[in-house]
């Protein structure tokens, strides 16, 4: 099946009202479609199935799973750059209560350095979300925008009827498994990318990577664990502060453990997690709802993801990924997509930088819906 095939299908799929997922891994060249077989709602609590999962912020909310049993899987080598090229086709938008929203999240940032200054916090991650109306929605051209705009990143759009359209890239790994090894990573700071990522960092933004990678080092303990050196990695036009984390758990692979210390990270959550969870839930002002939670490939079978050549086993993979650099898209009357941004906070943070920062990175869904 090549490029196209896979796009009509999902053409079809939409049409059909069918929960489908089409997307593609940082730096890949292959392309994967999952497309359920009926519109049926499903849940996953414990993690122990097989399937596509899309996992909210609030892990108290079940995240849903297009059930390895209950899809067709399709995929492809892209061919060249071709395959990708998308419309260059402007898409009306209009900012919907900027202002209003600038002065909400100036704040409520300003209530969580407060907080970190009274000691109830070290960090805290912030968010809002921003609402840009939009003439038309194509989910075929934002994917292809979202591949050619973001090689690095894992890139999606995925869809059911009864929730909706979303579609992202992400810049960061929450957790890759294969049998008994795991690989995830702590990724904080933000600047723009300016042709080079031979950059100077100040002092707030190595703290705040410090802080998040201490964090899962914490979480962890007791697991065999390899951390690499501090890199800038980049991401679409930004840039960001990496340590990549690899490690063993022996002979019993309990991702669901696994993700209960790991999610929701420092990098999208803030410390102590379950005092700045619930100070989030309620100070933001509006539900994140998938937005810095996770999604990706869960418990899949090795031998039906293995490229061509690559040895076979019977062990299984998850690829999951922190859905950050995403938006919500609605087919109302007025079609429009919801774009959620965010930040982290030390006490070190300027409001007004936040501000910026959260600025330049709806820049990046922006780019995709074309406005």
């Amino acid at each position: 099946m090549n490029f196209k095939e896979i796009l009509n299908k999902i053409d079809r799929a939409k049409a059909s009202n069918l929960p489908f997922v089409i997307y593609r891994k940082p730096e890949a060249k292959l392309v994967h479609a999952i497309v359920q077989k009926n519109n049926r709602l499903e849940y996953s609590d414990d993690f122990k199935g097989s399937g596509f999962i899309m996992a909210p912020f609030d892990g108290r909310k079940k995240a849903v799973l297009f059930s390895e049993e209950n899809i067709e899987r399709l995929n492809c080598m892209l061919d060249g750059d071709q395959d990708i090229f998308a419309v260059d086709r402007k898409n009306k938008s209009y900012d919907d209560k900027l202002e209003n929203s600038r002065k909400k999240h100036l704040e409520l940032v300003k209530k969580g350095i407060q907080r970190i200054k009274t000691g109830d916090f070290i960090k805290t991650v912030l968010s809002r979300s921003e609402t840009v109306r939009l003439e038309h929605i194509d989910v075929i051209e934002i994917f292809k925008r979202l591949m050619s705009n973001y090689p690095l990143a894992f890139v999606y759009v995925w869809y059911h009827p009864q929730i909706g359209i979303w579609a992202g890239a992400s810049p960061e790994t929450l957790l890759k498994t294969k049998g008994s090894t795991f690989e995830t990573m702590s990724l904080a700071g933000t600047q723009k990318y300016k042709d080079t990522i031979d950059v100077s960092w100040g002092e707030k933004e190595r703290k705040e990577q410090k802080i998040v990678t201490e964090h899962i080092l914490k979480s962890l303990d007791g697991l065999d664990l390899h951390v690499s050196e501090t890199y800038t990695r980049k991401a679409g036009n930004l840039l960001h502060l990496c340590n990549d984390i690899k490690g063993f758990l022996g002979q019993e692979n309990n991702l669901n453990e696994l993700l209960k210390k790991l999610h929701p990270t420092a990098a999208v959550c803030g410390l102590p997690r379950e005092e700045v969870q619930e100070f989030i839930l309620k100070e933001e002002g509006y539900d994140r709802s998938f937005y810095t939670g996770f999604l990706g490939e869960l418990n899949f079978h090795e031998d039906d993801i293995a490229a061509s050549g690559e040895n076979i086993s019977n062990s299984t993979r998850s690829n999951l990924f922190v859905n950050l650099r995403c938006m919500e898209l609605k087919e109302n009357q007025q079609p429009s997509a919801v774009i959620y941004v965010g930040g982290g906070i030390t006490q070190d943070s300027d409001p007004l930088s936040e501000w910026q920062e959260t600025v330049q990175k709806s820049l990046i869904m922006k780019t995709v819906i074309g406005s």
